[in-house]
């Protein structure tokens, strides 16, 4: 009777790990595929990553394709993720579904991965670790990293970085760290090595005249995407302070390491 009840016990709580997550992953890809089409970009993002750091030691690591993928494929790169990271962790689930729009509508399949992994962000170092991403992700041509970080972090990490092999840019909102990459070429000799800390170097006030470009309105919709994200990381890490004590004690003593 006990270990059944403890069995219920776990699946409840999963549960309500899974919805949440699930949610979060399909509403911030449709907003991206939505974006994609206002400003008439060549193609939405292949993947999705979001990397939610709760502060306690075992932080949420999901990713969202645009499509339907393989479970055995998906499956492999979490763990491939793992291992660049130097990370200890568990796939909890792989799922491919239909989500839906605001509207109702049916949009094409799309497969979602939610895990967890210990110590991804370290806080203190004040970096963020993108390039074990860009590795596990090496094979794909775009996607995108957002790292959503609860309360003050003194952050000096990757700004901005461009070589003939990758196209890094990050879009800084409050408590949401959103990197745009672009891998340019696929090939035995690609470097994929990038800084862990890049501080702004220090420059005097200077008046910058803004200008009016063709691409002004492109930006302005990425924009309202990032003050969006804003708000829902908040309502996010809200509901991670709330259940994260619902989590198995067994979860919460996994052992941990990590890369220098």
């Amino acid at each position: 009777m006990n270990s059944c009840a403890v069995g219920e016990s776990e699946s409840e709580q999963r549960g309500y790990l899974y919805k949440p997550m699930r949610s979060l992953l399909s509403v911030l890809l449709i907003a991206l595929l939505s974006a994609a089409v206002m400003a008439q970009q060549e193609a939405p993002p292949q993947v999705t990553i979001v990397v939610i750091s709760t502060g306690s030691g075992e932080d949420h690591l999901n990713f969202a394709y645009s499509s339907a993928v393989p479970d055995k494929d998906a499956k492999e790169r979490f763990e491939r993720l793992l291992r660049y990271g130097g990370w200890q962790g568990r796939l909890l689930r792989v799922r491919t579904e239909s989500p839906r729009s605001q509207t109702g509508a049916t949009l094409p399949p799309i497969t979602d991965v939610i895990g967890r992994a210990r110590n991804v962000i370290d806080r203190q170092s004040g970096g963020l670790p993108v390039e074990p991403f860009l590795r596990a992700f090496s094979d794909l041509d775009t996607f995108e990293i957002y790292f959503l970080v609860q309360g003050d972090m003194p952050f000096q990490g990757l700004r901005e970085w461009k070589t003939r092999d990758v196209q890094i840019q990050l879009i800084h909102t409050p408590g949401v760290y959103r990197y745009q990459v672009r891998i340019l070429r696929h090939a035995a000799d690609v470097d994929l090595s990038v800084p862990f800390l890049q501080p702004l170097p220090e420059q005097p006030p200077q008046h910058i005249e803004r200008k009016e470009t063709s691409s002004g309105w492109r930006i302005a919709g990425w924009a309202l995407v990032s003050l969006a994200l804003g708000g829902l990381a908040y309502l996010v890490m809200h509901w991670a302070t709330r259940h994260s004590p619902r989590l198995p004690a067994s979860a919460q003593r996994h052992g941990s390491t990590r890369k220098g």
